[in-house]
């Protein structure tokens, strides 16, 4: 069992690469008996031979395998933090009062100012996973105003490019925005963009955009 004897793990596996993989979060894994995650999560536990399952996006098939498994020890793999728009709130609401270890990661959030060379005690976190653009709509005169610093969450159909489109049909068409995408891998791409520019750009993969900044 995992710390004082708690059989359930959130582990935050970062953006999925080796390098960003914590001790912290190896240690855990090795020692649950059973890995749950994504196929990329899972795949940075390919040398540990446990019972393996993959996340879909089917939650309550997820709770009843919990509950059958509740007497073994296991670990959920999440990308990034487990503090940060991950399943470890949906966990806590589904098995209340229960002691659940969590083991932090690092977030795309935290690579993404790493990459923009700035701290983020002031900016605002919005995610656009399964959630809508609208959202944006409260900070539009912020934004115009410069009073707002934004870290955007891209996801499904709110790509990086969507929000550029609704930033400029909004009347921040000239707003400087930073993208980054795939963060931390192989095929990381970061770049300062207009909103106006952003939303002719064919970048659909999963990122961050921070408004609210100037490039150096």
């Amino acid at each position: 069992m995992g710390a004082e004897g708690r059989w359930l793990t959130v582990i935050g596996v970062g953006p999925g690469n080796q390098e960003y993989l914590t001790p912290a979060a190896r240690r855990a894994a090795a020692a649950a008996e059973v890995l749950i995650g994504g196929p990329r999560a899972l795949s940075l536990f390919q040398d540990l031979e446990r019972e393996k399952r993959v996340i879909t996006g089917d939650l309550e098939g997820l709770r009843s395998f919990l509950l059958q498994i509740r007497d073994r020890p296991a670990a959920i793999l999440v990308s990034g933090d487990p503090g940060f728009y991950s399943l470890l709130s949906w966990l806590k609401r589904q098995f209340p009062g229960e002691k659940i270890n969590v083991i932090p990661g690092i977030s795309s959030v935290q690579l993404a100012f790493a990459r923009l060379e700035q701290g983020w005690e002031e900016a605002t976190f919005l995610s656009f996973h399964g959630r809508s653009l609208e959202d944006l709509e409260p900070y539009l005169p912020d934004l115009a105003a410069g009073k707002v610093k934004l870290a955007m969450l891209t996801g499904g159909a709110n790509t990086p490019a969507a929000i550029g489109k609704y930033l400029s049909d909004h009347g921040l068409a000239g707003i400087k925005l930073w993208v980054g995408t795939d963060l931390g891998s192989d095929q990381e791409q970061t770049i300062w963009l207009t909103a106006a520019q952003l939303a002719r750009q064919p970048l659909t993969r999963p990122g961050v955009v921070i408004a609210g900044y100037e490039p150096d």
